[in-house]
């Protein structure tokens, strides 16, 4: 497997998971950090040292989770085997 990712194809499915991993990361950050500080009307600045914390790890496992998903087509195209049928 780790020959497939010194390739060409490899290079652009490895940027194609950190793209994914940026948006995710992204998009469920702001969710998290701000559906907490709308919904309990608290700014962060009263937030405790675990509430951070647990907040951080949420959002880790979910980009995580979601960057595995969205990766998946992408390692399909690029990884997968090649038609050399004509």
């Amino acid at each position: 497997m780790f020959e497939k990712l010194h390739t060409r194809n490899g290079k652009k499915f490895l940027l194609c998971v950190a793209l994914v991993f940026i948006v995710a990361l992204s998009v469920i950050g702001k969710a998290t950090f701000g559906g907490v500080v709308d919904e309990y009307n608290m700014p962060m600045s009263e937030w405790s040292v675990s509430m951070y914390f647990m907040q951080s790890a949420w959002v880790l496992i979910y980009t995580l989770m979601f960057t595995i998903i969205g990766s998946l087509p992408f390692g399909f195209y690029f990884l997968g085997e090649t038609d050399t049928h004509h």
